[in-house]
């Protein structure tokens, strides 16, 4: 049985994630930052994943990507997937070969942010022929890009204090 620390632990998480969830897809809710907003539940689903170990880091990442998906276009999918996947493979390395420290886990969720937002591009925009993808790369998801990998910072001290609860 797990003890109540993980329990109230695990509750801070499903909190945080509905309350980014929702500042992520209500419509002016939060600003756009140059054309940009931040994908607030991939800096999410990251931050646990370098704080945890790879059994809850898979869990939250598939919540988040699932969130993601059902705020983008109502089917699960791509970033359920895309999630659940770069969260299993940033805390096995970070519990294995790597130390799990702040340096490790922004190097790696930097990398997953760009492999994410990257293949989203190059599947869902490029291949599907949308005119002017250089245009749209460079304005939009390269931005979103920074803005998500700058959001890893303030996620990933509140979630590390909650992890060492």
């Amino acid at each position: 049985m797990p003890s109540k620390q993980a329990v109230l632990r695990h509750c801070a998480f499903a909190l945080e994630a509905v309350l980014l969830w929702v500042l992520q897809s209500t419509p002016k809710l939060f600003p756009e930052l140059w054309g940009a907003k931040p994908f607030f539940l991939l800096a999410m689903a990251l931050t646990v994943s370098a704080c945890a170990e790879p059994v809850p880091a898979i869990i939250w990442g598939a919540v988040c990507g699932a969130l993601a998906d059902f705020s983008a276009g109502g089917t699960i999918g791509w970033f359920a997937v895309s999630f659940t996947l770069v969260c299993f493979a940033q805390a096995s390395l970070l519990g294995t070969y790597l130390n799990r420290n702040l340096l490790t886990g922004c190097v790696l969720s930097a990398g997953a942010v760009v492999l994410v937002l990257g293949l989203y591009f190059v599947f869902f925009r490029l291949f599907a022929g949308v005119p002017e993808a250089g245009v749209l790369f460079v304005s939009r998801y390269l931005m979103r890009m920074a803005l998500t990998w700058l959001c890893f910072f303030p996620l990933y001290a509140l979630n590390r204090f909650l992890v060492r609860l």
